[in-house]
Order: C-alpha cells, then structure tokens, then sequence
C-alpha cells in the first residue's frame, strides 16, 4: 500500500483547505474524490463570506464565522505567491435588506448584538439607501449594511488551495471512490478505493453532503443530509450593483467575470441534482422583485448543488469518539466556503495533536447521539 500521514475523503474546499493546513505543518496527505474537485457543493457556492448576514442569533456558529472570515486577506496574498491563483476577494461589503416591517425590526436587533459584539455595522433607511445606489431596489424597509462581509470566487480560492497545497506534496485522485476504511482493532491505518488501497495514520471525512454515507463505512452514523440548492448565473456587462444583496431566501451576488449570481433555493429533495423550472422560476421573480433591473439581465446558465446540513444547524468537527485516527469535518451546510480557513486550520491542529486555538466542544461529532 501507499502510505501517507493523512487520508482525506472528499475534495471539496473543506478537503482542500485541510490538507493546505496539514501540508504546512509538513504532513503528506492524499486527498481522495469521487468525481472533480469541487464539482459538488464548491461549484455551485456564490462565495459570500457572509460571517454576519448569515447569522441570525450569537453563539458558536457566529464566533466561528468570525475567526474565519478575518483569515481571507491574509490567506489570499499567500495563496497568490505559492499558487499564482488570485482568489477575487471583493470587499465592497454586503446589504441586508428588510422587506417588511418584522423584516425590519428583526434585522435592527440583529445590529444591536452585532455591534455589542465588536462588529461594524449601518442601518441604513430608505432615504439613505437610495442616496447610495439610487432606485435600485423596489420596495424596501431599510437595509443593514455589513461592511466586513465580503466575497471570492469559490473555484477559484479551491484552484488557489490545490495549487498551493500540491506544490507542498499534496497528493490529488479525482474519480477515485471510497470501499472502505482499513481498520486494525479500535484504530483507522488506511482506506480501501477504486484506484487502491491507502494507508495513512489517520482519515479525515470531509465528503460533505455524502459525509453520512462515507460515515456508515466506518460503522459511524453522522447525521449529515443533502440540503438541495438551485441559482442562476445572469450576465451584466454593466455593474448592477457593486454590493452583494441579501434577502429573505434570495441574494446577489456581482462577480468580476460579468456575472451576477442569483441564489439560492433550500430543497430537502434527497441525492436530487436536478434543476427544476419551479425553482429557478421563484428566484427569478424574487431577484425582479427586490432588484427590477434584474429582468432585463442576459441569462449566463444555473447551477446546483447539495449542501451538507445538520439537525441544529452547526458543523462536525472533530475526531470520533472509540476510533482513534478519524476526524470528521462536515455539516457546514451554506457556510462552508466561510468556514474552510478556521476548518482547515483547526482539523490540522487536531490531527497534529496541538490543542486547537477554538473550543470545538459545540461541533464535536458526537453531540446529537
């Protein structure tokens, strides 16, 4: 068998963010997907580094998201000079809007914790908005304005980690799908796959919304499901708006390739990938509705893709309990691209033996048995 220090399940940006991580502390790993690299959830990411719009109450998930977001300058400047990838951070910030009048007094309590907790934030009432991006929007109760939130290309920043992590001995196997693992007693020493064994001193599950299944190989039951997700990609040689706007179920989000991202349906439709008219259909008229110029937008394509949820919401982070050498990095349900530094950083720490630098206590695996 090949051996290495680490095998990861799972080529998405969780994946690829922790053998990045590991690859620095001088760990080997192989790095194992079923199909492309980020050809799933990674794909289909409109990259919203959404630490605060996101997040509707305070606690763990948002102290997280936090520490995650704040890692994405840094980060790209030292992708770019091992990679030669630049990963499209835009920091032109993100507009909440409220689109009634609950709308409103939610978002405007959302501001008080927020800023109680060191956050920037703006409200911004109608008046003011409309000084700022003129009749943009169609009929709005005010907008919170996030300026710390941001956005990068997700293919990119995973093509930047790739790069990156390779030219550090990352080794790579797409189309290569998991049998099983390789147990000796209480302890992972390896995995079998389509292309071959592997040996390694540990495994990471990080197969997203497949994390589940993976999971049930190694007799584990993760309570990882598909959480379906349809957007649309509109074409727009003039800026719209050079702000990502958020709303209840629908957000936009403008790309420097002339795109403006239209996202995102929430389906529990199972395996399900397929584009539906009734989906795209609702978020088209939502995004005419907040935004009408949006009608008059070439169309570009669609995307689809499976987020990994979770029953409370929050991430699997950790190793498993009664198996030494498997951790579990999944459930990152629609914040994985923000989350993928602080995840990859922490899951090195642990499989490394280093105490982790965040009390991982409220994600670890065993929580919801």
């Amino acid at each position: 068998m090949q051996g290495y220090d680490v095998c990861i399940v799972g080529g998405g940006i969780i994946g690829c963010s922790i053998a990045y991580n590991l690859a620095k502390r001088g760990l080997r790993s192989v790095v194992i997907e079923k199909n492309a690299l980020g050809s799933e959830s990674t794909q289909a990411g409109a990259g919203m580094l959404g630490a605060q719009v996101e997040m509707e109450k305070p606690g763990a998930l948002f102290d997280l998201g936090i520490l995650s977001r704040a890692l994405f300058r840094d980060l790209q400047q030292e992708l770019k000079e091992l990679s030669g990838v630049d990963i499209e951070l835009q920091t032109s910030g993100i507009l909440r809007l409220a689109v009634s009048e609950e709308d409103r007094r939610s978002l405007l309590d959302r501001r008080e914790w927020q800023s109680a907790a060191g956050q920037k934030t703006e409200w911004l009432e109608d008046d003011d908005l409309r000084k700022e991006v003129g009749d943009l929007f169609g009929s709005t109760y005010g907008a919170l304005f996030l300026p710390k939130d941001h956005q990068i290309r997700a293919m990119a920043f995973l093509r930047a980690l790739v790069s990156a992590a390779g030219r550090l001995g990352t080794v790579f196997l797409e189309h290569t799908e998991l049998i099983g693992f390789v147990r000796k007693g209480d302890r992972i020493v390896g995995i079998e796959t389509n292309n071959g064994p592997f040996a390694a001193d540990a495994a990471v599950i990080a197969a997203g919304a497949w994390s589940g299944i993976v999971g049930k190989m190694a007799g584990l039951e993760l309570p990882v499901f598909p959480v379906k997700g349809q957007s649309i990609l509109a074409d727009f040689p003039t800026p719209v708006t050079p702000f990502t706007v958020f709303t209840h179920g629908t957000y936009m989000v403008p790309k420097v390739t002339g795109h403006l991202y239209i996202g995102a349906t929430m389906e529990m439709a199972g395996f399900d990938k397929t584009a539906t008219l009734q989906g795209l259909n609702r978020l088209l008229s939502d995004a005419a509705r907040i935004m009408p110029s949006v009608g008059k937008l070439g169309w570009s394509g669609n995307l689809v893709g499976l987020r990994p949820g979770s029953q409370d919401g929050l991430p699997f982070l950790g190793q498993v309990p009664g198996l030494d050498g498997l951790y579990v990095a999944s459930g990152h349900f629609r914040n994985g691209l923000l989350l993928s530094p602080i995840t990859g950083v922490v899951m090195a720490e642990l499989i490394t033996s280093c105490t982790p630098r965040v009390d991982l206590s409220p994600f670890r695996v065993s929580r919801l048995w």
